[in-house]
C-alpha cells in the first residue's frame, strides 16, 4: 500500500523575514518542514498550491519517482472548510486535504513545471523590455536599444520552446482548429498550459476579471494579460485570414473595436473550455 502525504505548501518555508514551514500530515500525525524533498519517502505527495518558489524541490522529487498531485481548484479546499465551520490555518487545511477525492488533484510531471519555468522566463523578459522602452522614451538610453534587441530575440526563443513544448498538447491542437489559426500563437499555448479549464466558465471570468466592475482589481493579472494580447491577435486575424472562426469574425465586423475585444476575450475562454472537453471525450471513453 503506497504511503501519501498532504501538504499546506509556503512560499517562505526556505527562509526570509516571514518564514513559515510546509504543514504535513500523513493520516497519523501532523509535522514541519523547510524543504519538500524530506518527504522523499512517501510515495504520493499531495499540496494545495504550487508556488514557484517550490519548483526545484517538486522537480528533485519527481525525478527521484516521487508522485506530487496539486489542488485543481482551491475553492474546493474553502468549501470543505466552509462545511464543518473550521477557520483556515495551516493544520487544519492539510488534514482537510486528505479527505478530498484524488480526482480533484492534478499529477504533476517534469513538463508541466519546465513550461512553467520557460512561461515566468517569457513573462519577465515581457515586462522588462517595457521597462526599458519607457526609460528609452525618457531619454534614458545609455545604449539601452541594443539590450533590447537582444531581450526580444531571447523572448522569440522562450516562445517558440513554449510552442514545442504544448504542440502536442490535444487542447492547444482542438483550439488551434476551432479558432481557425495556425498552431503557432504564445499567448494560445500559455492559456491552455495555465487556465484551469476545467472549471464553469462563470468561474473562468471571475479569475481573469472579466466581469466589468466586480472584480475590483483582485483577479489573475498575468492572465488576464494574456487573453487580452489573443483577443487582439484574433482581432486582427479575423480581418485578414479567411479561415479564422466565423463567431469571432461577426463580433469584429458589427462591433467597435474595444467592445469587439472584450467579446473576443469572452469567446476565447468559450472555445478554450469547447477544445478541453472535446480533447478529453476520447480518454473519458477509452
Amino acid at each position: 500500500m503506497s504511503r501519501a502525504v498532504f501538504v499546506d505548501t509556503s512560499r517562505t518555508a526556505r527562509g526570509g523575514k516571514r518564514r513559515k514551514p510546509h504543514v504535513c500530515y500523513d493520516g497519523k500525525r501532523i509535522f514541519k518542514i523547510s524543504k519538500l524533498t524530506k518527504l522523499k519517502d512517501y510515495d504520493e505527495i499531495f499540496i494545495d498550491t504550487l508556488f514557484p518558489e517550490i519548483y526545484d524541490e517538486i522537480l528533485q522529487l519527481l525525478r527521484r519517482g516521487n508522485k506530487v498531485y496539486y489542488l485543481k481548484d482551491l475553492t474546493t479546499l474553502k468549501r470543505l472548510r466552509e462545511r464543518n465551520n473550521l477557520k483556515k490555518n495551516d493544520v487544519i487545511d492539510a488534514t482537510l486535504l486528505s479527505q478530498i477525492p484524488k480526482d480533484c488533484f492534478r499529477q504533476l510531471t517534469e513538463t508541466d513545471l519546465s513550461i512553467d519555468l520557460l512561461i515566468r522566463k517569457y513573462e519577465l523578459l515581457t515586462k522588462r523590455i517595457v521597462t526599458l522602452k519607457h526609460w528609452v522614451n525618457d531619454g534614458w538610453n545609455y545604449g539601452l536599444r541594443d539590450v533590447i534587441k537582444l531581450m526580444k530575440k531571447d523572448k522569440r526563443s522562450v516562445a517558440k520552446k513554449i510552442i514545442e513544448a504544448v504542440s502536442n498538447n490535444a487542447v492547444y491542437r482542438k483550439a488551434c482548429e476551432l479558432f481557425g489559426i495556425k498552431r503557432n500563437s504564445i499567448e494560445l499555448a500559455i492559456l491552455v498550459a495555465k487556465l484551469p479549464l476545467h472549471l464553469p466558465l462563470v468561474r473562468l471570468r471571475g479569475l481573469l476579471g472579466l466581469f466589468p466592475g466586480r472584480n475590483k482589481g483582485r483577479y489573475d493579472h498575468e492572465l488576464r494579460r494574456h487573453v487580452g494580447n489573443f483577443a487582439v491577435n484574433l482581432y486582427l486575424n479575423a480581418k485578414r485570414f479567411p479561415n479564422v472562426l466565423d463567431e469571432a469574425k461577426e463580433i469584429v465586423n458589427s462591433l467597435p473595436n474595444n467592445q469587439a475585444i472584450f467579446r473576443l476575450e469572452l469567446l476565447t475562454l468559450k472555445i478554450l473550455r469547447k477544445a478541453y472537453f472535446e480533447a478529453m471525450r476520447p480518454l473519458a471513453d477509452e
